[in-house]
């Protein structure tokens, strides 16, 4: 392997190659994407990014789990905070969304077949489901509680990681709305469809 020049390196974070690579993931799709294409979205050689990484699927990989690290840290964040299911399910939604939008951590809309080994892919679809579990079971005690109406905890789950995950593949930082402003405007908004009473007035932020 060709030796590496400090200098190339200098600007290259873990979170910069994530927010990059997740960038180009969702746009071209793991198997349309290169290492050359991330390189260039760095503004550096393959060869100094292969410092970092070993390949593109270990990128996909870390990609995945900053994704979910930020997802499951939103449920333990609004839990600590929060004593009601709506408003934890709020604080839960709007932390994972500004994590995606703020600086598009790692976030991979897809985990296209194939893109994995068996063993990581595993990995993250375990997480992956935890991460569901913990949102199916904030559902549930809103119900139990008549904070939410009654609904298919499941469906109602999967309808909310559907509008929350497409958010990568439309938002740009430069639009008129900060990272902050859709996040919460989405939790509002997901939540206030759940609830038994919905309240007319914007959450604090």
């Amino acid at each position: 392997m060709r030796r590496r020049s400090p200098g190339s390196r200098l600007s290259l974070t873990r979170e910069k190659i994530l927010q990059e690579s997740a960038r180009v993931f969702n746009r071209r799709g793991y198997h349309g994407t290169t290492l050359d294409d991330i390189a260039r979205a760095l503004g550096v050689t393959k060869a100094a990014l292969y410092y970092y990484v070993k390949s593109k699927e270990e990128l996909l990989y870390q990609c995945h789990q900053a994704s979910l690290d930020i997802a499951i840290e939103g449920i333990r964040r609004a839990i600590a905070k929060a004593s009601t299911a709506d408003e934890q399910l709020r604080i839960a939604l709007a932390y994972y969304i500004e994590g995606m939008t703020d600086q598009l951590t790692g976030t991979v809309v897809l985990l296209e077949e194939g893109a994995l080994s068996p063993r990581r892919h595993r990995r993250v679809i375990e997480r992956r489901d935890g991460y569901e579990r913990m949102l199916r079971t904030l559902i549930e005690e809103g119900i139990a509680a008549g904070v939410f109406v009654p609904c298919d905890p499941k469906l109602v789950g999967f309808a909310i990681l559907g509008a929350m995950n497409w958010i990568p593949k439309w938002y740009t930082p430069t639009g008129r709305c900060s990272a902050k402003e859709i996040a919460e405007a989405f939790a509002a908004y997901l939540v206030r469809g759940l609830q038994r009473d919905p309240s007319t007035e914007a959450p604090d932020g």
